[in-house]
């Protein structure tokens, strides 16, 4: 497999997005004092105001959009280090075998590391996310909270 078919494209989100990356989002916003909203994975008026204040502290273009450059400088551990990439179902690659074999030392089951993002890693990525990751989405989307938890960071 290629580098090109392992990267992913960065998640922006903005006003009217929704989902686990916006959770996760929240909760970096929330850690960070930049709102004390509880995540709701809706990215609504007070999420946009919340991250146009984040950005003005990074001196970011304040429009209230979550690229790469706001991602990045959130400055958290990233799947094969790039910022604003989420792994989920379906996905394949290195970064996939890493969190697997991460997730296997750690005791954890989510399967033969085999780089393949299958119902039995979504379900061990559940069952952490529950349990020892708790300011992350719950879903089994693999953020920058439940990545380097994974690994330790």
């Amino acid at each position: 497999m290629s580098n090109a078919a392992q990267s992913k494209s960065i998640v922006v989100l903005q006003e009217g997005s929704t989902g686990p990356e916006v959770t996760d989002l929240q909760y970096i916003l929330q850690i960070r004092n930049f709102t004390p909203d509880a995540p709701d994975g809706k990215f609504g008026s007070r999420t946009k105001a919340a991250v146009i204040k984040f950005q003005q502290s990074k001196k970011l273009l304040p429009d209230g959009i979550v690229g790469l450059k706001t991602w990045a400088a959130m400055e958290y551990a990233w799947a094969n280090d790039q910022p604003g990439t989420f792994l989920r179902e379906g996905d394949r690659g290195k970064a996939v075998q890493l969190m697997q074999e991460a997730m296997v030392s750690k005791g954890m089951n989510p399967g033969v590391p085999d780089s393949v993002f299958g119902s039995k890693t979504k379900a061990a990525v559940i069952e952490f996310q529950k349990y020892g990751e708790r300011d992350s989405n719950i879903e089994g989307v693999v953020g920058p909270f439940t990545w380097g938890g994974i690994l330790g960071d």
